[in-house]
């Protein structure tokens, strides 16, 4: 009899085993920061603190606010990606210390990548000297001399863009902007960065817009495994996830094999981004002004030789100029004429600038004439301050850290976070963070802030490095639709507006519905 009885309970004690190994291996590292006397919020088995933005109950900007002020008076505090504790900082000195000073310490992103899919080999995963070699020879390639070469691009995008913008108001005065700012954004880094005419202003059916639609609205899966890939990257290598939809990877290794050919058969030169790239590859370095090779610094070309540009490195650093720059640029163009709409008096004195700064040159765009209207720079830096591309940071530490004026030593390995959200709408950093305050970026406001409560770009050597290229097109893109119209609120607006719960960027849930009328 008791045997039976056995028999019967061992499968439960099976189970059983099994699934107390599971919660000790998922609680195990629970005491991390008791231990350190760092203070912590409980973490919940499964999840650790990261419940509601896992489970998509909630936006990754509205998740990093919260978080944020769980602990107003620390300087740092601990948390738990599922298991994995994290730092998650307050204090924008010690941004400055993880980001700057100590960045041989901090100097990875430490995003697990797997290697079976070539465009993962971008200036954005790439950690070590193959990091620095591509970034001292990509680095030339967005100087501000290149930029104005590449003006002119630009400039054909805005033509189109205005045509789109006056067409639409003639159907419906009612309009989805960001719908319109993402196609200008595709047309922009397509012709910038592919060399490409790609039309998406008046061809939806165009496969760059299809391929963009596949980037900015992933799967749940494929948004759950961003997020947490960090948290257990030995699972997502084990598995094998690909993140980046196949068809995508295929068309962009496509696009740019063409491109290339064509380009080193035909021997056309656009002076755009994949110029560059070419340069690169045939020639290990990218031309200064002058047409002589970029000058580097011994470190530098030590570095550059850690890495050479075959035709996979340039498809993976075209995607990535691609996939970092439609889908932010489009919103926070969209966010900004979303917050001019509910403020006209901004509007107006935006509008003027533009119309002041282009009536002596009989309407015209060029490039210096964009970089002089400081108002304009103001209301984008204000729109990035309240509307982050990036609710977040992180790094991950290279070898053991003691935190400054603390007696806390973080292992190597361990991930720190950085709430970019959070900085933005501190009020002790910005008074009354909901207002939309373009004269917070006066040069004299600017210098009463520590420079380390701004990071829409990120900040030291790891910053964004198509910071200027974006804020130009993000520029060219808010004159096209202020310069001739209006925006206003309408019905279909949504205010305030919602975040989306499925992307890891800030953006809108029911996208940016406004009124456009033309002006005289």
């Amino acid at each position: 009899m008791l045997a039976i009885v056995a028999l019967l309970l061992h499968p439960f004690l099976l189970i059983g085993l099994v699934l107390g190994s599971l919660y000790f291996y998922l609680t195990a590292t629970f005491d991390f920061w008791k231990c350190r006397g760092v203070p912590y919020k409980k973490p919940t088995v499964l999840v650790g603190n990261f419940g509601p933005l896992l489970l998509f109950r909630q936006s990754l900007p509205e998740g990093v606010k919260e978080m944020y002020q769980w602990f107003k008076d620390e300087r740092f505090f601990g948390v738990f990606r599922v298991r994995s504790p994290a730092l998650i900082l307050r204090d924008p000195d010690l941004v400055k210390s993880i980001c700057i000073k100590d960045f041989s310490c901090f100097p990875y992103r430490g995003i697990p990548i797997n290697n079976e899919d070539p465009l993962n080999e971008h200036l954005f995963h790439l950690e070590g000297r193959k990091w620095k070699s591509l970034r001292s020879k990509l680095t030339p390639a967005f100087s501000s001399g290149k930029l104005k070469r590449m003006f002119y691009l630009l400039v054909e995008c805005c033509e189109e863009l205005q045509k789109l913008i006056s067409a639409s108001c003639a159907a419906d005065r009612t309009v989805e902007v960001r719908e319109l700012a993402t196609k200008f954004t595709i047309d922009v880094i397509g012709s910038c960065a592919f060399g490409i005419q790609i039309n998406a202003l008046t061809n939806e059916e165009s496969e760059f817009h299809k391929a963009a639609k596949k980037l900015s609205r992933p799967s749940y899966k494929a948004t759950l495994w961003r997020m947490l890939r960090t948290a257990m990257p030995r699972l997502y290598k084990l598995l094998g996830v690909q993140v980046i939809d196949p068809s995508v990877t295929h068309f962009f290794k496509d696009v740019v094999s063409q491109v290339i050919s064509q380009r080193e058969s035909n021997g056309v030169r656009r002076h755009d981004f994949m110029d560059l790239l070419l340069d690169l590859k045939n020639k290990g370095a990218v031309e200064n002004e002058t047409g002589s090779a970029q000058i580097c610094s011994d470190e530098d070309a030590q570095a550059a030789k850690e890495i050479e540009l075959d035709e996979n490195a340039i498809a993976a650093q075209a995607f990535v100029f691609f996939a970092a720059g439609y889908e932010t640029s489009s919103n926070t163009i969209a966010f900004c004429l979303y917050e001019l709409a509910l403020n006209q008096e901004i509007q107006e004195k935006t509008r003027r600038e533009i119309r002041n700064a282009i009536k002596p040159l009989g309407g015209k765009l060029t490039y210096d004439t964009v970089q002089e209207m400081k108002y304009l720079d103001m209301v984008i830096l204000e729109t990035l301050r309240k509307y982050p591309s990036a609710p977040l940071l992180s790094r991950k530490c290279a070898f053991k850290y003691q935190i400054p004026n603390s007696k806390v030593e973080l292992p190597a390995g361990m991930r720190v976070i950085i709430p970019i959200y959070g900085f933005h709408h501190d009020p002790n950093y910005y008074p009354n963070p909901a207002k939309f305050d373009p004269e917070r970026f006066t040069e004299e406001n600017k210098r009463t802030r520590h420079p380390n409560t701004y990071l829409p770009f990120g900040e030291g050597p790891r910053n964004c490095i198509g910071m200027r290229f974006a804020l130009l097109q993000i520029k060219i893109g808010i004159i096209s639709f202020l310069k001739d119209h209006q925006v206003e609120i309408c019905d279909k607006s949504i205010v305030p507006i919602k975040f989306s719960r499925r992307s890891l960027v800030t953006t809108s849930e029911k996208g940016f519905w406004l009124a456009i009328t033309p002006v005289s």
